[in-house]
């Protein structure tokens, strides 16, 4: 059993397996998406967009501070 986790895990890093980004935090006006390592623009954009959307708003990047990406959620 240890060697396949130990397989599984070994394969997961060669393969670049990477948490995807999420959704942090977020209001009408602004969304903050957690990433971790470098942040993937298209990947945190998109969940920026999905939650600005419930609002009819979309987003507009401010700055990507650690492992937090911000946006303003602003009118079409």
């Amino acid at each position: 059993m240890k060697r396949v986790l130990a397989l599984a895990t070994l394969g997961c890093l060669v393969a670049g397996c990477a948490a995807k980004p999420f959704l942090l935090d977020g209001t009408e006006s602004r969304a903050e998406v957690g990433f971790s390592g470098s942040p993937n623009t298209a990947e945190t954009q998109a969940i920026a967009r999905e939650h600005c959307a419930r609002f009819e708003r979309v987003p507009q990047f401010l700055d990507a501070q650690e492992n937090v990406a911000y946006f303003d959620c602003v009118p079409h």
